[in-house]
């Protein structure tokens, strides 16, 4: 095979995997989609690059025009890698890191010098690339997560891979090598495993898991088909009848927000999204405007398992007595990455009636007509704050609406040892 037929399938098959990922990236709006895909798009101009340089057609540019490519995949990996890591903050500085090496091993790629010189290019890349590998190391060593071993993986694989082809270049261009496809293979199936698009098979599940899954389904197909039929029926009779339906449907909400709940692996992201498309019917119904917005998609979908779900039992039990209880007319659900605290907050604003400070304390819900009883609401919500290791604040001046405000730790969210399950 001819060296442009190479070329061409290697081309062929890059753009194929950058065109997957685009379009996953539109489809979902995942940033790790578009951060694959700006690695790969890097590595096809290395290919292509080479392929010119190899044939003589850069007119003798092409040491400078290989270590420009070659400095931008260094940037697109370490962009790849670092923000895989479930270590914010590292993760903040190291970035400023890998942005400085582009920055000084761009103007050193470019810049006229003498013979001799060109050894700084090298060894400015093989330091800072160092310093990020041993940057991730130490976030792996004190988390210990999968995902953050294999970022560590392939972070030394690609220290290898670049510091062979520096030897191999000396003072000229820099060139593809076979290490260069491993690695991309490598990159493949990390990008595969970080999006999960790969995952076990639903066989390899432990039998609990199968068994709570498969009473989660049955109690929606069974029970909640019933209860939907019922409020269909009651929904035209009297007042009386079409309160009870009002009730009913508040439990086909709950019955089906449990079997949205019973994907052990879900993130805060989709558990809160289920959120809103269940609860907005019953908003509507009850005359609230709901103002919803998620910032920092990546943090909170990287928030999975139990403290997921303590996530969503929060805010659902927020919402619920917004509808019951509250008498607003708006209500505003924001979630977001607090990144000087690094943490999560949750927070949760209506504009009803509110209740007094010192009710607060007791568990005491509040209802429009003004009368009291004890529940069990408040202080659930305060254990399951308390498990996530977060701290659950509620401002409510009577008449004035209620503002509740959970804020936790990422470190406590994404151990997700600390957090158990709460009925």
């Amino acid at each position: 095979m001819d060296s442009l037929a190479h070329t061409g399938i290697v081309g062929a098959i890059a753009l194929a995997l950058i065109f997957y990922a685009l379009s996953g990236w539109l489809r979902r709006g995942y940033a790790t989609d578009l951060r694959y895909a700006l690695t790969m798009i890097f590595w096809l101009a290395l290919v292509c690059v080479d392929h010119a340089a190899a044939h003589g057609w850069l007119a003798g540019q092409e040491r400078p025009a290989t270590r420009v490519v070659y400095q931008g995949l260094i940037l697109g990996v370490s962009v790849f890698l670092l923000c895989a890591l479930e270590d914010w903050a590292l993760r903040h500085h190291a970035l400023r890191l890998a942005l400085a090496q582009l920055v000084l091993g761009l103007g050193l790629a470019l810049a006229p010098l003498p013979g001799g010189w060109h050894a700084a290019w090298f060894g400015l890349n093989a330091l800072g690339s160092t310093l990020l590998v041993l940057m991730v190391a130490q976030a792996t060593w004190t988390r210990s997560g999968a995902r953050g071993w294999m970022v560590l993986l392939m972070a030394i694989f690609g220290l290898g891979v670049m510091l062979a082809d520096m030897r191999a270049a000396g003072e000229g261009p820099l060139r593809i090598s076979v290490s260069h496809y491993f690695y991309v293979v490598g990159m493949f199936v990390l990008w595969l495993a970080l999006t999960r698009r790969v995952g076990a098979e639903l066989d390899t599940q432990a039998p609990a898991e199968l068994e709570r899954e498969r009473l989660a389904q049955d109690l929606h197909d069974g029970v909640g088909s019933q209860l939907a039929s019922i409020i269909s029926a009651l929904d035209m009779g009297t007042p009386q009848q079409r309160a009870t339906a009002a009730s009913l449907q508040q439990c086909l909400v709950e019955l089906k927000l449990l079997v949205d709940g019973a994907d052990s692996d879900a993130s805060a992201l989709s558990h809160l999204a289920s959120l809103r498309y269940r609860m907005q019917p019953l908003l509507e119904t009850a005359g609230i405007t709901l103002h919803w917005r998620m910032d920092d998609d990546e943090v909170i979908d990287s928030v999975r398992g139990d403290a997921a779900r303590q996530i969503l039992r929060i805010a659902q039990e927020t919402l619920a007595n917004a509808v019951r209880h509250s008498g607003a007319s708006e209500v505003a659900v924001t979630c977001c990455h607090v990144r000087a605290r690094r943490s999560l907050l949750l927070e949760i604003v209506d504009n009803g009636v509110g209740m007094s400070p010192d009710l607060l304390t007791i568990g005491v819900e509040t209802s429009p007509s003004g009368h009291h009883r004890l529940g069990k609401g408040l202080p659930g919500m305060e254990r399951r704050a308390r498990r996530l290791g977060g701290r659950l604040v509620i401002d409510a001046v009577h008449g004035r609406g209620t503002r509740v405000r959970l804020l936790v730790p990422m470190a406590r969210l994404t151990a997700g040892g600390d957090s158990e399950r709460a009925a």
